[in-house]
């Protein structure tokens, strides 16, 4: 704070919560805990100081701790926008969705007090994939004021999800007129298939000759590369991807020998192990886990599966690992840690398949089955199984070459630290090769392998086989894939809407030269 007169008049308490935000934004996480500490000594029940308690806590790897103080945060008042957009903050955090609804219902779009407060309300339900909420506070927000560039960009990216490609370009054309040179603006927008890309890629090539710092560098150089995908221009394609894959990687602490001893861990599962009578039993909700590597298939197999009319469509949650997070007591990035392997023997399945079928009963909207499309599920197939004895695995194969260029041509948030690097790929593929195997070892009845070439090229068979294995008969609307307007929010929203695509096995030939490592590899 710059100017003192404008300091002093900020009222005293705000001003420490300002200063906590600081400590903890820079990583000063002592000092932060000190000062929160001293204002709960004075007001043990401020929820502002017990959400950032919740925050140092999960920062330390406490989740049970954390989770208490939430409870406490939920039973008291929210005084501002502010503290209840940290509470959703934190349960996103938590991946508390169902109490996140629960929360909003009480305070509808009107009742917020600016576009900056409605955009964040979106932008954390969007996290936990609560969409429909999501859009009517992004909406609301670009109502409030139509020029706030946060608020254009939530909305365009919703609008993504739902498939409206030409709003979603035109919001974000306008945010772009506010923040000319915003790195994530120009990303969404390169993948949404807009006409005559010239000037987009000479804007772009602009900014990144600049020498703009890391993280945009890698947003601009992955909207670089979609552009000249799509126009056609391969080499100048691949060189903007290497760039860009070397700035995500750089920013990442992925250790691929601590993903070598995970693997390792999970292979000690047993079959007795996984058959054990403790899990919960007795929902009328049974969970379809689609599982695989991420781009291997399981959005469309999603898709096609959730097109019956007994199904319903649960997408990308993390509901799995927040309810092994809260088991253990351990908070951890990532779909698992190692620890949690080593304690599983002392989980409370019962309370986990429980607390797990709950969250997951508002995103069922009614219906008897709900898909759960977290790829990386398939770290946790021992868990959720012996967790859930009604859940069923479908496990997607797709050519690992095919699986290995989309992987690199994706921009992830978090998921996938092994997807910029071919040799960290070709490591990750062979250590989930050989999780699968023992999977489908332990499991032989519960689980499902499908090949995503089986999949696009005789799509009405294969989705026959994949509803029969969930208890069900096959119904056409299954293969309407194209038609649906529910929300598909992962990498492959836009190619959702073009139906069942048969053309998609041999885009990886365009780099065949590029990809050789991955192709000495693992092809056939």
């Amino acid at each position: 704070m710059n100017n003192p007169n404008a300091a002093a008049g900020i009222p005293p308490l705000f001003r420490q919560f300002l200063e906590i935000e600081q400590c903890i934004a820079s990583g000063r996480l002592t000092q932060a805990s000190q000062q929160v500490d001293a204002l709960l000594r004075q007001s043990p029940g401020l929820v502002p100081a017990l959400l950032f308690k919740a925050e140092l806590e999960l920062a330390a790897g406490r989740n049970a701790s954390a989770r208490q103080r939430v409870g406490q945060a939920l039973a008291g008042r929210l005084d501002s926008p502010r503290t209840a957009i940290h509470l959703l903050r934190v349960l996103a955090s938590l991946s508390e969705s169902s109490t996140m609804l629960e929360v909003v219902a009480q305070l509808p779009p009107p009742m917020w007090d600016s576009a900056k407060s409605l955009a964040e309300v979106a932008q954390e339900l969007s996290v936990v994939g609560a969409y429909e909420a999501a859009r009517e506070f992004a909406e609301a927000a670009v109502a409030r004021d139509p020029n706030h560039p946060p608020s254009l960009y939530i909305l365009a990216t919703v609008e993504l999800f739902y498939g409206r490609l030409d709003r979603a370009a035109e919001l974000c054309q306008r945010c772009l007129r506010w923040v000319p040179e915003d790195p994530g603006t120009h990303w969404l927008l390169s993948r949404l298939r807009q006409p005559d890309p010239g000037p987009r890629i000479d804007r772009i090539r602009k900014l990144l000759d600049r020498g703009p710092d890391v993280h945009a560098e890698y947003w601009l150089a992955y909207a670089l590369h979609n552009e000249l995908h799509d126009l056609g221009d391969f080499e100048a394609a691949w060189e903007a991807l290497e760039r860009g894959c070397r700035a995500k990687r750089s920013t990442l602490a992925y250790d691929p020998k601590a993903a070598d001893a995970l693997f390792d861990a999970l292979l000690r599962w047993t079959r007795e192990e996984v058959e054990r009578d403790d899990g919960f039993a007795g929902t009328d909700l049974r969970p379809v886990f689609v599982i695989g590597l991420h781009r291997s298939g399981t959005t469309l197999t999603e898709q096609i599966l959730a097109g019956h009319p007994e199904v319903a469509a649960g997408g990308e949650t993390y509901d799995i690992r927040a309810q092994l997070r809260r088991a253990s007591g351990l908070h951890y990035p990532g779909e698992l840690d190692r620890r949690v392997v080593e304690v599983r023997d002392r989980l409370p399945y019962a309370k986990i398949g429980e607390a797990y079928l709950r969250g997951m009963a508002w995103r069922a909207r009614g219906k008897g089955i709900v898909t759960d499309k977290l790829p990386s599920n398939y770290f946790n197939v021992g868990f959720i199984a012996r967790a859930i004895p009604e859940a069923r695995f479908i496990h997607l194969n797709r050519d690992p070459v095919a699986v290995g260029l989309s992987s690199l041509r994706t921009l992830f948030s978090h998921a996938c630290p092994y997807s910029y690097d071919q040799q960290e790929f070709i490591a990750h593929y062979r250590n989930y090769q050989r999780l699968m195997d023992h999977w489908r070892r332990l499991l032989p009845d519960r689980l499902l392998d499908v090949q995503y070439d089986d999949l696009v090229r005789d799509p009405e068979a294969t989705a026959t086989r994949i509803a029969r294995f969930v208890g069900l008969e096959f119904h056409p609307s299954m293969l309407e894939v194209g038609r649906k307007r529910e929300a598909v929010a992962t990498a492959s929203s836009v190619m959702m809407r073009d139906g069942i695509r048969r053309d998609r096995g041999s885009v990886w030939k365009a780099y065949a030269r590029q990809l050789q490592p991955i192709i000495d590899a693992l092809g056939s």
